[in-house]
């Protein structure tokens, strides 16, 4: 669990998506409207994706994720630098680097912002580029986190 969800809602700006504390529960994209840095653009938050699974929920999880990567101008991958990289993240930035779209790499669940946190050099592994730690729990509560 990464918290795709909190992040969306956070860069938002309300409470849209539902977050649980258990993975799973958003099965279809979730689209707002967000503005950040003076720049306007649609966030779409999706399920996670399951790329080897053959459950018919998540083959159909999977092929909303489909549709909303290829809406997309620029795809955010949110991982959690808690549990390192895992197999499915593997298999996801494979996925993702076949889009041919600009990726950003966000490491989720950084909450000792500021402070050396060797855990994200591990994500450089996965070849999409520089990952970004992040806080989306902490970041309501303190907007230095993403400001």
């Amino acid at each position: 669990m990464c918290g795709k969800s909190t992040f969306f809602n956070y860069i938002i700006g309300q409470k849209l998506s539902i977050v649980e504390d258990k993975p799973g529960v958003t099965r279809d994209r979730v689209y707002g409207d967000a503005e950040w840095r003076g720049r306007k653009f649609t966030l779409i938050d999706t399920a996670g994706i399951e790329p080897k699974s053959e459950d018919k929920i998540l083959i159909s999880m999977r092929e909303q994720v489909q549709i909303a990567i290829d809406l997309a101008d620029v795809i955010v991958f949110l991982t959690d630098i808690k549990q390192g990289i895992t197999e499915q993240d593997r298999d996801v930035a494979q996925l993702l680097r076949k889009a041919k779209k600009p990726i950003v790499l966000v490491c989720n669940k950084s909450d000792n912002f500021g402070k050396e946190n060797n855990d994200i050099y591990e994500f450089y592994n996965l070849g999409i580029g520089e990952p970004h730690a992040v806080s989306s729990a902490n970041a309501s509560r303190n907007r230095r986190y993403f400001g």
